[in-house]
């Protein structure tokens, strides 16, 4: 029997499961905090450490450009430490939608891990993916480092990165310096190509670039997950006729090479644009989840699906249940806990024309999914780009951007499960 059928029968899923409707996952507060001060920032993320700590990255203005402060809070986020910039090259940060900073944490919490992208202030255009490492007691970032090593000015951004159980760091992004050979099929405009490269001595070397998927959507965040060993990649792929469905790469040599490109679920989502939302991966307890977007057949949702091997996936399960323009998914996990957010509109509200809100569910460890609950007030702007970090004794902390006359705020909202 195939993985991918043994999975489906473990799960009994023929369609969205869910627990009580009358339980929800997480009790969050009604009222969130505004990160860096209150003053204008945007792209929150969030790590929170088994030793009590919160710590958070966000993008700010700058003089010229936008800067990456990080910070940190020992009381669970009623207080911060005075913002720390990572960046050593002031203004440098490129931060748009799902080209947005990470922060990484070391398997035994000592060691952080910042990426970036970053302008080329020699040629207009061209952009960087840049890495920066500090220590996650007495935190200094040390020099940045460019990862790309295209010697022509070219577009490099979108990036994802991840951390394997045995302290490998990996960096892919989307690519423009193969952008005449890219494209092998016929879809409207151009296309990426995935490029990536792997640290084993914690950032302080690099491997040489190499490619591991053309055909790429060219504005899709690329993301990563482990499982049994090995090691995957996902992007969204554009084919002939316009489709661009989600698709993922597995490593079994940690690193070193790379299969071909499989098909997560034939979405067969035609679009003549790059819709701007990548998939994001967790793994728990010997699964890999993967959840996307996908607007086929004219509904858009979010789903889920689970691998065990990075190659084989159990039919895809619909998250976004009675919501309407869902986007944007967040996944996260702790012990056994496997969290989901993205943003959306109420689809009872307003003939589903309500204020942007956070939603947020659970997959529970026997396959079913908690119920959907809106996380939290809805904000005064509109609200963006979630993120979300799980901690000890059941608490939740979201953060997402939330738009508002003096610019973009970096929110955070905390909850505890039930």
């Amino acid at each position: 029997m195939k993985i991918a059928t043994l999975l489906t029968a473990s799960f009994a899923l023929a369609g969205p499961v869910e627990g009580p409707a009358t339980i929800p996952a997480v009790a969050f507060e009604k009222e969130p905090h505004a990160l860096h001060g209150g003053k204008p920032a945007r792209s929150p993320k969030i790590i929170s450490r088994r030793a009590q700590g919160l710590l958070a990255i966000y993008t700010a203005p700058a003089a010229r450009g936008a800067d990456l402060y990080f910070t940190t809070s020992a009381d669970l986020g009623e207080s911060w430490s005075e913002p720390q910039r990572i960046n050593n090259v002031p203004g440098e940060v490129s931060d748009h939608g799902e080209n947005s900073a990470q922060l990484l944490l070391s398997p035994d919490e000592m060691t952080l891990y910042a990426f970036w992208n970053a302008r080329d202030p020699q040629n207009p255009g061209a952009s960087h993916v840049r890495f920066s490492k500090g220590g996650a007691m007495m935190t200094t970032w040390s020099p940045a480092v460019t990862l790309d090593d295209d010697p022509v000015p070219n577009s490099h951004g979108f990036q994802g990165a991840g951390v394997a159980p045995d302290g490998t760091l990996f960096a892919a992004w989307l690519d423009q310096r193969d952008k005449e050979a890219a494209k092998t099929g016929d879809y409207t405009a151009g296309a990426a190509t995935v490029y990536l490269t792997r640290s084993t001595d914690g950032g302080r070397t690099w491997v040489r670039n190499i490619a591991i998927a053309q055909d790429v959507c060219p504005c899709c965040r690329v993301s990563f997950g482990f499982v049994a060993g090995r090691v995957v990649v996902s992007w969204r792929g554009v084919v002939t006729g316009d489709f661009r469905d989600i698709f993922t790469s597995v490593s079994s040599d940690n690193g070193q090479t790379w299969s071909k490109p499989t098909l997560v679920s034939r979405d067969g989502w035609k679009i003549k644009g790059c819709p701007h939302v990548g998939a994001a991966m967790a793994a728990v307890n010997g699964r890999l989840h993967i959840v996307w977007y996908t607007e086929a057949q004219g509904k858009p949702g979010i789903f889920v699906a689970s691998t065990t091997n990075g190659s084989e996936f159990t039919p895809k399960r619909l998250v976004s249940t009675g919501t309407a323009d869902p986007t944007h998914p967040f996944v996260n996990v702790f012990d056994d806990r496997l969290a989901i957010a993205f943003q959306a509109r109420d689809g009872r509200e307003k003939d589903s024309w309500g204020k942007m809100s956070i939603y947020y569910r659970e997959l529970l460890a026997n396959g079913t999914l908690s119920p959907l609950q809106r996380a939290g007030l809805p904000g005064a702007g509109t609200v963006t780009y979630p993120s979300l970090a799980l901690g000890m004794s059941g608490r939740t902390f979201l953060a997402w951007t939330e738009s508002g006359e003096n610019g973009p705020k970096a929110m955070l909202l905390r909850g505890r499960a039930r």
